[in-house]
């Protein structure tokens, strides 16, 4: 899962990671597992930007469904 707190930080299975390594991250996960699939989540007072553009980078990494997680 990847997370977008208030603060723009990102966290995919709760650690910490830059957005500039958000795609690689992904794609080291993701590399050998046979679903693709991730789930994003946003702080509910995000922009949905910011959302998108998290959505955006999974794809890039070679993610091809994308789940998006109820604001809580």
């Amino acid at each position: 899962m990847v997370e977008i707190a208030q603060d723009l930080s990102l966290t995919v299975n709760r650690q910490p990671v830059a957005f500039e390594e958000l795609g690689e991250r992904l794609a080291a996960i993701f590399n050998s597992r046979a679903e693709k699939l991730v789930f994003v989540q946003g702080h509910p007072d995000l922009d949905f930007r910011h959302v998108a553009r998290a959505i955006d980078v999974s794809k890039g990494a070679g993610i091809s469904r994308v789940g998006l997680m109820p604001k809580s």
